[in-house]
């Protein structure tokens, strides 16, 4: 989930895991009116035709909108424009024979983006489960600019969800098998990464998403292990939490379920007072009123 907050809307990737046979979708929601016939329509046109879409991210400078999606179908990360009504326009596709697992991305100019590699062998490799398992630093962040790709950084235990701050400066990363989000200081120029901070959490996270105070809001497994047996069991379920990283640094949970109201959640994001949490597979996602002091 990506919020344009100029407009008041939120992009959501949107795929059904459980039957991976089937196309997945871009859809706009509309926060001042959560029950528009709009928002259930794809916005991506049909293009590309394989579509399985993870991270997105919005990009706006001046008259220029883009949305950059991760498509785990390429794999590949797809590049679409935005107009004004939230229709996407196929413009372009990103794909590197080093690059088998990209997760997430996010958007650091028209033509420029950062994309976590979560396990270099690649998610569904045989050995998979096990590099999760034993927490292997096996995960990687590129840097795109055109067609120009470079290691940012390395050795992630699985490199999951991103966020760009919003003067550029910095670059948060989950690492999920490590239970930590990681901060790297970002030189604009070459898009070069030095780390900065790890901020240790209770939970696995997953994807990142910035409000506009600077605050980070992450989608977190607290039993990521248990996720597998929810593709194969729709009545299973598994335990969600929101925490918010604020810009000083403080670490607050926001949202915690057993799974039973929303399983396995893996994002959060946050426009005003309001709070959208979507999961891996749930066929829902959650429109939340914030308490006083949450937002």
């Amino acid at each position: 989930i990506e919020i344009d907050h100029k407009r008041g809307r939120a992009f959501i990737s949107s795929f059904d895991r459980r039957d991976d046979s089937g196309r997945g979708a871009i859809h706009v929601f509309d926060l001042d009116d959560p029950l528009a016939q709009t928002g259930w329509r794809d916005r991506t046109g049909g293009a590309p035709e394989k579509f399985q879409p993870l991270g997105i991210s919005y990009y706006e400078q001046g008259d220029t909108r883009r949305l950059f999606v991760v498509n785990e179908a390429g794999p590949s990360i797809e590049l679409y424009a935005v107009d004004d009504n939230g229709d996407l326009e196929h413009l372009e596709t990103f794909a590197e024979r080093r690059v088998l697992s990209p997760n997430s991305v996010a958007a650091a100019g028209p033509r420029a983006f950062y994309v976590s590699n979560d396990l270099r062998p690649g998610r569904y490799s045989p050995l998979a489960g096990l590099h999760f398992l034993f927490g292997s630093d096996l995960g990687e962040v590129f840097y795109v600019s055109g067609d120009q790709w470079s290691v940012a950084a390395s050795k992630l235990r699985f490199a999951n969800g991103l966020a760009l701050s919003p003067d550029g400066d910095r670059l948060y990363v989950a690492e999920s098998a490590g239970k930590a989000v990681k901060v790297f200081e970002r030189n604009r120029q070459n898009g070069k990464l030095t780390p900065a901070e790890t901020y240790s959490l209770d939970a696995a996270p997953d994807n990142l998403t910035l409000d506009e105070d600077g605050a980070v809001w992450i989608g977190a497994l607290p039993k990521p292990l248990l996720t597998p047996r929810l593709k194969r069991d729709a009545n299973a379920v598994a335990p969600s939490e929101v925490i918010r990283l604020a810009p000083d640094g403080e670490i607050a949970t926001v949202y915690r379920n057993g799974g039973e109201q929303h399983s396995a959640t893996t994002v959060a994001a946050r426009s005003k007072r309001k709070l959208l949490i979507g999961a891996l597979y749930e066929r829902k996602f959650l429109f939340c009123d914030l308490p006083d002091g949450q937002e």
